[in-house]
């Protein structure tokens, strides 16, 4: 396992998941790359490491002559309407007056005042604008949108859905003009599904899947950090590979307030009392709706993952739900809905219990 440090971290394997993502932006873009996964697998991490210190020829001075890298992570930004969505997009300020930084200020596209009055107004169109500004660029575009989800339900107009049209930019940039390579990311596997399902927009995208790490990868980890084998085998059967989750265990052991197992137990009450607020006090789930819930997570700790058997919309819906609140984990590549992780699997066994 590579010792990799990145904003004073480690980060955790990962090298053959860099490898594909970085070999993908030399490649001829022809396909939007849609980067998915549970949450807290560490996708963000992952492409804001590769941006800063793969593609930038000197990432000390966060300056590259091959690549016009924009990223834009929406889960940033408070979008009520089209507007909100064009001052995330674009920015009239000087550019000497801030610079690249792990906060990527580099997502803005830096147009006139006049032309963001215009674009404002409806006179001009955003899109337009931004395919003439990577056009002149005379570098590799690439531009990375994370929690792309964000942009459902707003609108251009009241014809015009803001998702719709930044959809087909998307497929302009990759497929017809192969002028920018786009890569969008999101936790929200219905979003995806619904993507995935969509006949004219999966044969013009690459889904790629950032999982949670195997045991050996963990075992690799945790060993290195001094665990004894029994105390990995533990960690594993709570937490699985969720890095962000073996992350917080391993703060709270630096505190030496309790131990191992009590703190893993924790963790798991914790994961428990999330799915119980939900079932017992939200008002989105009915009585039947819980009845399948309990049939989805004895599936899940039997055979590992559910799949839907009945055509039947409440079992949708719950599965919608609770996927929503990333809880349950939805595959659309095989139809297949898995605990989120490790620890809600171990939350379900208290719900059967």
């Amino acid at each position: 396992m590579q010792n990799i440090l990145f904003r004073e971290k480690r980060l955790i394997d990962r090298e053959e998941e860099r490898r594909y993502i970085k070999d993908w932006f030399e490649k001829l873009p022809e396909e939007i790359l849609w980067i998915y996964g549970p949450k807290s697998t560490g996708k963000t991490t992952i492409i804001e490491y590769i941006v800063e210190n793969e593609l930038f020829d000197d990432f000390k001075l966060f300056k590259s002559e091959k690549y016009n890298v924009k990223y834009i992570n929406f889960r940033q930004k408070l979008f009520g309407n089209y507007d909100s969505f064009i001052n995330s997009m674009t920015s009239t300020i000087d550019a000497s007056s801030y610079s690249l930084t792990a906060s990527f200020n580099l997502g803005f596209f830096k147009i006139e005042s006049k032309l963001y009055e215009d674009i404002k107004a409806k006179n001009v169109d955003l899109f337009d604008v931004l395919f003439d500004e990577l056009k002149q660029s005379g570098k590799r575009n690439v531009l990375i949108f994370d929690e792309i989800q964000s942009l459902e339900n707003i609108y251009v107009d009241k014809e015009r859905e803001l998702l719709h049209e930044f959809l087909n930019f998307c497929v302009r940039l990759t497929k017809e003009t192969h002028l920018s390579h786009v890569v969008l990311l999101s936790s929200n596997t219905i979003f995806i599904n619904k993507i995935y399902n969509n006949a004219k927009l999966k044969v013009t995208s690459e889904f790629f899947k950032i999982d949670h790490l195997g045991f050996n990868v963990v075992k690799e980890w945790l060993n290195d950090e001094g665990f004894s084998s029994d105390d990995i085998d533990l960690i594993y059967d709570y937490l699985g590979g969720s890095i962000a989750h073996i992350q917080k265990l391993m703060r709270k052991l630096e505190q030496k307030e309790k131990s191992l197992k009590e703190l893993l137990d924790e963790m798991v009450q914790f994961a428990w009392s999330e799915v119980n607020l939900f079932l017992e006090y939200s008002k989105k789930i009915d009585r039947e709706e819980k009845k399948y819930f309990y049939e989805i997570i004895q599936d899940i700790l039997n055979k590992g993952y559910y799949i839907k058997t009945k055509d039947d919309d409440k079992i949708i819906s719950v599965i919608e739900k609770f996927c929503e609140i990333e809880i349950l984990f939805f595959e659309p590549s095989n139809n297949r809905v898995y605990a989120n992780s490790r620890v809600y699997e171990k939350a379900f066994e208290r719900f059967i219990k």
